[in-house]
């Protein structure tokens, strides 16, 4: 499939930038990366030199998201259709291009909230991509990292953000409508290269967004693999947003981890890829086709059971 653009990274903003790297490191399984030249700590799930980086701050959020254009004539092409769509470009300077290791970068405010970074030329990591947690790796071929979702709290806020998602390059794959709904839940999902969904857009009418960020997703090349990463949360008693399921519209086979900064974690995999052909543009009106459930169903289901103490032993 040919594609402009591929999502390249994430910038984390913490209050408690300790508790995130070992969330990210010790439960959720990603590597780690050289830290940047502002001494900010990386993860890596590939090749590249970062994918995730964890700045401190004085908010649980995404601070920064980046998006990769595959070429120059690519990179000049999104920059010219944002400028059109009436967005504000600034340049990098050197030192903002050496923290993201990249050789270009332009950024620009999104309407959901969070920076905007086009960037050219994210830098290949020094050593060789390697993880005991996911030793057959990542699915980020020609597709970037996985997605990032983020909530709108307008209708406004939402129609607009669409329009600039479309300026940057990405086309609607489909889309989740539950308004009807006591939460009036309304997503759409858009691709820009092979993935089902690079971004998602989340509308929920509830005004001013405390927190942008809901989820990003990491895409693992197995079932197996999502298994395993699964244990290893529980086993770390780390919480769960939702149990394993299998969602509608991308088929992918996944759960849901909360980080310490409230934003979730999805790893996943067996998610649907589109084409240049793409003509499964429809609405979806359920999340999951089995699964997904919040932890708390299972004491509903079963509140005489308790948990037995571990012994640290297998059977």
């Amino acid at each position: 499939m040919g594609h402009e653009i591929e999502l390249a990274y994430v910038g984390l903003e913490s209050t408690d930038t300790a508790a995130i790297n070992r969330y990210l490191g010790d439960v959720i399984g990603l590597m780690p990366g050289q830290p940047t030249s502002e001494g900010h700590a990386t993860w890596r799930v590939d090749d590249r030199a970062q994918r995730v980086v964890v700045q401190p701050g004085r908010r649980d959020d995404a601070a920064y998201l980046g998006f990769e254009a595959v070429d120059a004539h690519a990179f000049e092409r999104i920059a010219q259709r944002l400028r059109d769509a009436g967005a504000i470009l600034l340049a990098g300077g050197a030192a903002a291009c050496q923290a993201r290791r990249v050789s270009r970068m332009l950024t620009t405010t999104a309407p959901w909230g969070v920076r905007l970074e086009l960037v050219l030329g994210l830098q290949q990591a020094g050593t060789p991509f390697h993880s005991e947690f996911f030793p057959e790796g990542f699915v980020t071929q020609a597709q970037g990292f996985g997605h990032a979702v983020f909530v709108v709290g307008t209708e406004k806020g939402y129609q607009a953000s669409l329009a600039f998602a479309k300026a940057l390059g990405l086309k609607l794959t489909d889309w989740l409508d539950m308004r009807g709904g006591p939460a009036g839940l309304h997503v759409s999902f858009l691709h820009c290269n092979a993935r089902h969904h690079s971004l998602a857009l989340s509308f929920v009418p509830i005004g001013e967004v405390p927190q942008a960020l809901h989820h990003i997703n990491f895409e693992v090349s197995g079932v197996g693999q999502v298994g395993a990463a699964y244990e290893r949360v529980l086993q770390a008693r780390s919480p769960l947003a939702n149990l394993i399921g299998q969602h509608d519209n991308d088929a992918m086979v996944s759960f849901y981890g909360v980080s310490p900064g409230g934003w979730r974690i999805e790893i996943g995999a067996t998610g649907r890829v589109v084409d240049d052909d793409w003509q499964d543009i429809r609405a979806y009106d359920r999340i999951s086709r089995w699964g997904h459930q919040p932890p708390e169903l299972l004491l509903e289901l079963q509140p005489n059971i308790q948990p037995e103490k571990s012994t640290g032993q297998k059977t």
